[in-house]
């Protein structure tokens, strides 16, 4: 996946900007699936911060996120469009793998320098994309 590697959350979302939109979207669903499906990976191939900018892609582009505090310009030109409930599905699944609550989740440790503020954001995200999945975005 060209526009997804190693680099920082910034960098990944203008990568992923510069994609078209089915290219966007067949990577980040790529990626959410992977991390689901086989939480390994995120000590091997996709990076956690790799797997976290998906997720807030997919959840971007439902309308839930509309005024949310992390929606910035970047991420608004990264966000999918017509995120259905199955893709807002998975990427729940993949958060949940990332932050410990599913019982395939591998030992992560991420360095933020306000954990409060990241746990706000992962907790926001999550409502977003539970949102999306009921009232069937």
């Amino acid at each position: 996946m060209r526009a997804m590697n190693n680099a920082s959350p910034p960098h990944l979302l203008e990568g992923l900007s510069e994609l078209s939109p089915v290219e966007r979207r067949q990577a980040v669903s790529l990626v959410v699936l992977r991390v689901w499906e086989t939480p390994q990976v995120l000590l091997r191939e996709i990076p956690p911060a790799q797997a976290l900018a998906a997720v807030a892609a997919i959840a971007a582009g439902l309308p839930g996120a509309q005024g949310k505090p992390w929606l910035d310009d970047r991420l608004r030109a990264a966000a999918i469009s017509g995120v259905t409930s199955d893709l807002a599905g998975r990427a729940l699944c993949a958060l949940d793998v990332l932050v410990g609550r599913d019982r395939e989740s591998v030992p992560l440790e991420l360095h933020v320098s306000d954990g409060d503020a990241a746990g706000a954001l992962l907790d926001d995200l999550r409502d977003v994309l539970m949102d999306g999945i009921r009232l069937g975005w």
